[in-house]
C-alpha cells in the first residue's frame, strides 16, 4: 500500500464531492436502483483508476513515477469530458530533487460543477508537494486548497483556507506510520431548507501513529477555534484522545482485508449489511482477543470546550476488564466487561451562564407576547431559579459535589452499572419512554428533555379545612399546556376534587407556575402536561 498522502488527499476531494454529484432521492414509484448521474459516474471512474494505479509492492519512488506517468482510461476520460468538459481532474508531475530527496507535485484542478436539479461542487486549485527520504521508506508532504464547496439537496458547506503537513514511515506489514498535522481556517454549514447554518474557525487536527514492538497507539487532538450556531457560540473546543496497545498483528490483518476488498475491485461499503459482518467477523473477533491479550485502552486525555469564557472538560479512560474469547459472542456480556472512568468538571460559573441564556429568551419571548419590553429583574430571578433547579437536581441526590465552585462528578462504567459520584444511574429500558410522566406526552421523535418546574415561580393553596380536619382523602388532577416560553396555558380541571372553591384556587396558581420548556434536538416544544394532587386519608400526605 502506498503512503496515505497522496491518495488521501485527492480521493477525500473527491469523495466529498459525491454527495452532490447524484441526483435527489427518486420517487417511490422509481426503481430502487437508479442509474447514477453522468458527474457522478465520471468521479467513481477517476477514482477507480487512482486505486488501480497504486502497487502495493513498488517502492515508493517507482510508485510515485508510476502515477505521474497514468492518464485516465479512455472510458474514464470519455465519462470526465461528457460531465465536466475535462479529461482529468488531476495530474502529479515530477519536481527537482532537494537535499537528498526526489520530490513530486500533484494538482487538483480547479472545478465548479451545478447539477440540473442545483447541487455541485467548487474548488480551487490544491496542491500536494511530496518528498521521498533517501532511505525510501519515509515520505513527507505539504498540502494546500483554498476553498471546497459542496452543495447538495440538503445542505451548503464551505470549507475555507486547508492547508496540512505530513510525514510518513513505511512499517511492519507495510503499514504507515508517522503523522499528519492539518488546520482549516473556516467552514461552514447551512441546511438549505430552514436556513440554519453552523460557522465553525480555526480548526486544527493532529493525528500521531507509533509503532512498537509489538503494538500501535494512535493519538487524536482536534481543536475548533469557535463554532457559532443560532446565535450563540462555543470557544476553544477539544476532543483530545489516544488509543493505545493495539496488536500490530490485527492492524496488519486489517490492511491485508482492505487489499484483498480493493482487488476484487469492491468496498465494504457497497456490500450488504450480512455480508459486511461475514467479512468483518473474523476480524473483529481478531481484534477483541488482540485488545484483551494486550491491554488496549481509550485515553480521553481532554474533552472540553468554553462558553462565555468559562471551560467545563472531561477526562477519563475506557478499557476491557478480565474479559474472555467466549465474551465476544455475546455483545451483552462483553458491554459488562467495558470499564470506565471519567470525571466531569463544570464550574457553578458555566451553570449560571447557561441558565441566563435560557432565562433571557424566556422573558424576551414572554415580553413580546405582551407587546412590552423585557424585564431585567425578571431575567435575574429565573437565572437564578433555573441555576439552583440544576444544581439541586445534581447536588441533591449526590450526582456531583461542589468543590470550589466547580461542580465535579466521577462518572463510573463497571458490570453493567452505570455510578455517579458512587451513587447508581438509573438507566431507561429499551421499551420505556423516558420523558413519560403522568399527563405528559413526548412528541415525536428525536432527543426529549422533559419540561422542569421553576422552583418557587408559584405557591399552591393548601387543602380545604374540611378536608384536614375530616382527615379525608382528596385526588384531582389540572392538565395544561407548557409554552416554549414556559408559561402555563389552557390549564382545565379534568378530575374535580369535590371542592370548587379548592379546584378554582389550584387553577389559577398552575396558571402563575413557570417551567423550564420541554426541548426536542434542543430546541423548545409546546408540551401537554398535567398535575395530580393526592391526599390519602389517614395520612395527611400529598403527591403529584
Amino acid at each position: 500500500m502506498m503512503s496515505p498522502v497522496l491518495r488521501s488527499t485527492l480521493a477525500a476531494t473527491l469523495l466529498a464531492a459525491l454527495p452532490a454529484l447524484a441526483d435527489p432521492a427518486p420517487a417511490p414509484s422509481a426503481p430502487l436502483v437508479p442509474t447514477p448521474p453522468a458527474a457522478l459516474q465520471a468521479v467513481q471512474a477517476a477514482l477507480a483508476d487512482l486505486q488501480r494505479g497504486i502497487d502495493p509492492g513498488l517502492p515508493l519512488a517507482q510508485q510515485f513515477e508510476r502515477l505521474a506517468a497514468a492518464r485516465p482510461s479512455p472510458q474514464t476520460a470519455d465519462k470526465l469530458r461528457a460531465a465536466f468538459g475535462t479529461d482529468r481532474l488531476y495530474a502529479i508531475e515530477r519536481r527537482p530533487p532537494a537535499a537528498g530527496r526526489q520530490a513530486w507535485r500533484a494538482t487538483l484542478f480547479p472545478l465548479k460543477y451545478t447539477s440540473p436539479q442545483g447541487t455541485g461542487v467548487d474548488w480551487s486549485e490544491g496542491l500536494l508537494d511530496m518528498a521521498v527520504e533517501p532511505d525510501g521508506k519515509t515520505v513527507r508532504g505539504h498540502g494546500s486548497i483554498e476553498r471546497v464547496a459542496v452543495e447538495d439537496a440538503a445542505t451548503r458547506m464551505h470549507w475555507r483556507g486547508i492547508v496540512f503537513d505530513s510525514r510518513q514511515q513505511r512499517g511492519y506489514a507495510g503499514l504507515w506510520f508517522g503523522s499528519v498535522d492539518a488546520q482549516i481556517a473556516a467552514a461552514q454549514f447551512q441546511d438549505r431548507k430552514d436556513g440554519v447554518g453552523m460557522d465553525m474557525n480555526a480548526l486544527r487536527l493532529s493525528a500521531r501513529m507509533t509503532e512498537k514492538p509489538k503494538t500501535v497507539d494512535i493519538a487524536y487532538d482536534a481543536r475548533i477555534g469557535s463554532v457559532a450556531v443560532a446565535g450563540e457560540q462555543v470557544d476553544d473546543i477539544r476532543f483530545a484522545l489516544r488509543v493505545t496497545g493495539i496488536d500490530k498483528k490485527a492492524m496488519a490483518e486489517l490492511k491485508a482485508l482492505q487489499e484483498r476488498q480493493q482487488a476484487k475491485q469492491e468496498t465494504l461499503a457497497a456490500l450488504t449489511p450480512q455480508q459486511q459482518l461475514a467479512v468483518l467477523k473474523p476480524l473483529l473477533r481478531s481484534f477483541g482477543q488482540a485488545a484483551m491479550a494486550r491491554g488496549t485502552a481509550i485515553e480521553v486525555d481532554q474533552i472540553g470546550a468554553s462558553y462565555h469564557g468559562v471551560r467545563a472538560a472531561i477526562k477519563g479512560r475506557i478499557a476491557l476488564q478480565g474479559a474472555t474469547p467466549a465474551d465476544l459472542d455475546d455483545a451483552g456480556r462483553l458491554l459488562k466487561k467495558l470499564v470506565g472512568r471519567f470525571e466531569v468538571r463544570v464550574p457553578m460559573a458555566l451553570v449560571s451562564e447557561i441558565a441566563g441564556t435560557i432565562a433571557t429568551r424566556q422573558v424576551a419571548a414572554q415580553a413580546a407576547q405582551r407587546g412590552g419590553s423585557a424585564d431585567p429583574q425578571a431575567a435575574a430571578q429565573l437565572r437564578q431559579n433555573i441555576t439552583d433547579l440544576m444544581v439541586g437536581k445534581l447536588v441533591g441526590p449526590g450526582f456531583a459535589r461542589l468543590e470550589n465552585d466547580v461542580l465535579v462528578s466521577t462518572l463510573e462504567w463497571k458490570n453493567g452499572v452505570l455510578t455517579a459520584n458512587g451513587k447508581p444511574v438509573p438507566l431507561p429500558k429499551p421499551d420505556q419512554d423516558t420523558a413519560a410522566v403522568p399527563g405528559a406526552v413526548a412528541p415525536g421523535p428525536g432527543n426529549f428533555l422533559q419540561a422542569r418546574l421553576v422552583e418557587g415561580s408559584c405557591t399552591l393553596p393548601g387543602f380545604p379545612d374540611e378536608v384536614t380536619r375530616a382527615d379525608r382523602a382528596l385526588r384531582q388532577r389540572i392538565e395544561f399546556t407548557i409554552g416554549v416560553d414556559g408559561r402555563v396555558k389552557d390549564a382545565q380541571v379534568t378530575q374535580p376534587s369535590g371542592f370548587p372553591d379548592y379546584d378554582r384556587a389550584m387553577l389559577q396558581a398552575q396558571g402563575q407556575c413557570t417551567y423550564i420548556p420541554a426541548l426536542r434536538d434542543g430546541k423548545p416544544i409546546e408540551l401537554r402536561s398535567a398535575r395530580e394532587t393526592v391526599r390519602s386519608a389517614g395520612t395527611g400526605g400529598t403527591g403529584r
